[in-house]
């Protein structure tokens, strides 16, 4: 079984968008939860301290692997998009599926290998405009077409920013993905994570076996991001 998860993590602030310990309280949720692979958005890197960037400060915490790249530079440092791992990353890369100079949205695409089985993951953060996260969509779709072997297990997670889940059927017509909650089934309400009201985070798959996906809400969950992360159980 893979134990999966994907989560927008605010740069480690909380809930609050001030904590000063969220982000070591966070690592420690999500290693009691035992993960094999976590997806995670928003993640900060400062540009005055190496020791404190968030990816490999999680990975450690973990006893995993992980693969960062940045989307949004600034003087304080960057953020973007991070896959941790116990499985060994065959191969990866960043892609650039900005719409504009201002907003700037990643697609980070890992090849995993899970037990000598290869699993395809494509960890993504969509824009806040309707129109750019359907163009973003059509990236998403030649990136995967490029990538990903059609019979080949496949994930994709992560903030899809569709609040209001006009892109769901998009992304499952178009990618030929299937959304891990299973057909019909309502999607997870994820943001705010005090009272989530809206499904910003998803899980797709493709020629992958869902045992079960669910969100993670009470005590720590709802003080550690704006965002509510999603769990999910797969076989491949």
């Amino acid at each position: 079984m893979l134990r999966f998860v994907t989560y927008n993590i605010r740069k480690g602030k909380g809930a609050s968008g001030r904590s000063q310990t969220a982000f070591e309280q966070l690592t420690d949720a999500l290693r009691s939860r035992e993960p094999d692979v976590v997806l995670v958005q928003e993640v900060f890197h400062p540009s005055d301290d190496e020791a404190r960037h968030q990816s490999k400060e999680l990975a450690a915490r973990l006893g995993m692997r992980s693969f960062y790249e940045p989307n949004k530079h600034r003087r304080v440092g960057h953020h973007g998009n991070a896959t941790v791992t116990k499985h060994t990353i065959v191969d990866s890369q960043n892609y650039d599926i900005s719409t504009n100079r201002f907003e700037r949205r990643g697609a980070l695409y890992c090849h995993l290998d899970v037990g000598g089985k290869a699993l395809h993951v494509l960890n993504v953060h969509l824009g806040l405009n309707q129109r750019q996260r359907v163009a973003q969509v059509g990236m998403i779709r030649e990136i995967v077409k490029a990538r990903v072997p059609s019979n080949a297990a496949f994930v994709l997670a992560g903030d899809f920013n569709d609040w209001n889940r006009y892109l769901d059927p998009i992304i499952q017509r178009d990618l030929g993905v299937e959304n891990s909650l299973g057909t019909g089934a309502p999607l997870a309400r994820t943001w705010p994570a005090r009272r989530p009201v809206f499904c910003l985070d998803r899980v797709y798959v493709r020629n992958v076996a869902t045992h079960r996906t669910t969100r993670l809400t009470g005590d720590p969950w709802t003080v550690l991001s704006d965002h509510l992360p999603l769990w999910a159980e797969f076989e491949l």
